[in-house]
């Protein structure tokens, strides 16, 4: 079950045939953290997620999920693309071979149908990220997440990055744009949740190349790199900022009992009258 909580408007949301080629210009644009909305997830059977990387106790982790030819590739050549994102791309290529389950487990990796999921446009994309760390040392810093759309033939129209990027650039302080200071201690994936997004100039350029209702882009793939990543499994899934979250059971008692009030409320005003 994935329970996501959003402030900003008092709601709570769920759970182009050819290549472009695009300009690079200096990298301002970026995968960023939504704070409107907190999220947690529990097992991995629960939600399938867009894509799973593990390593064990080392210091990076990395991987891969590729679309070729309409099949989803977690390994060996293909599964990570040898050019940075086509639009400010961050200087950072996904070294890969980190993937958890890659045999097929469609609830670890999957090749995401984006009108499947309710997302016709940009503005509605939400990565939850779910970390697993140790004791030790509880934080995360994703160095690079790279979000790669396909046209419905499977041919790629465009790739946007986020995360500090190259190794000069990530310092591990506040100044990288996707640094996690504390995840939690040994809680498992699914323990603790962050909620990402596209910004402003990102979710622009998706919407221009992908079209009206993001009918241009068909299925979406990921690619990520995260320093300091010493226990696991890390996971990302994909879900819209649109779909409304059914009421927790806890919530719909506290409802039924507000209703119980009201009406216990009339009939003692009925008899007064």
């Amino acid at each position: 079950m994935l329970i996501l909580r959003t402030y900003r408007f008092g709601l709570a949301a769920f759970g182009a045939a050819t290549l472009v080629a695009l300009t690079l210009a200096p990298a301002s644009a970026n995968i960023i953290r939504d704070t409107t909305t907190t999220a947690l997830a529990q097992g991995f059977g629960a939600v399938p997620r867009l894509l799973t990387v593990q390593t064990g106790l080392t210091a990076t982790e990395s991987a891969c999920d590729a679309n070729v030819g309409g099949t989803l590739v977690t390994t060996g050549a293909g599964a990570c693309r040898t050019t940075d994102a086509n639009f400010q791309g961050n200087g950072t290529i996904n070294a890969g071979g980190n993937d958890v389950n890659p045999s097929g487990a469609s609830d670890k990796n999957s090749l995401a149908n984006l009108s499947a999921l309710g997302i016709t446009n940009a503005t509605q994309i939400r990565l939850l990220y779910n970390p697993s760390q140790t004791g030790a040392s509880p934080s995360t810093d994703i160095q690079d997440l790279t979000l790669r759309f396909f046209n419905s033939a499977n041919q790629e129209v465009l790739a946007i990055d986020g995360g500090c990027g190259t190794q000069a650039n990530c310092l591990g302080t506040a100044s990288d744009p996707l640094l996690f200071a504390d995840t939690g201690t040994n809680l498992g994936n699914g323990g603790v949740g962050f909620v990402l997004t596209l910004d402003a100039a990102q979710a622009a350029q998706v919407n221009l190349i992908c079209g009206a209702n993001l009918a241009g882009c068909a299925t979406l793939t990921a690619e990520t790199t995260i320093l300091n990543g010493n226990d696991g499994p890390d996971s990302f899934t994909l879900f819209s900022s649109s779909l409304t979250r059914v009421p927790e059971p806890a919530s719909l008692a506290i409802f039924g009992t507000a209703l119980a009030g009201l009406g216990l409320l009339r009939r003692r005003r009925r008899k007064n009258v």
